[in-house]
């Protein structure tokens, strides 16, 4: 399994005006993690605008929605694991976090 996909140029647009018109503003990034809660689990996104910060997303449906629109753009994605969608380049990238250099046997 790839750890990143390309979308097609017409699904990138596509996603592009989703995502512009779900948040009110454009997007630079999505950051999709899985998270427990108590209906079960679910996948929730982190808006990042083109300043690099959070966009708040204060009607928590949205997370689910931005969520769901990336996770059924890519289904042949790896969902076991968080990813990361770039909106400009169209690549959804697994997201993996390095353990921090304590538990890695390196310098503190």
């Amino acid at each position: 399994m790839s750890t990143t996909l390309q979308a097609a140029d017409t699904v990138r647009r596509a996603l592009d005006q989703q995502l512009y018109t779900l948040v009110g503003r454009p997007v630079r990034e999505v950051r999709l993690t899985r998270v427990r809660r108590s209906e079960g689990l679910r996948w929730v996104a982190m808006v990042v605008g083109l300043n690099g910060k959070e966009v708040p997303l204060f009607d928590h449906g949205l997370h689910h929605t931005a969520a769901a629109i990336l996770r059924e753009a890519f289904p042949g994605a790896d969902w076991s694991t968080a990813q990361n969608y770039e909106v400009r380049t169209g690549t959804l990238t697994r997201r993996t976090t390095a353990a921090p250099a304590g538990l890695r046997g390196g310098r503190r």
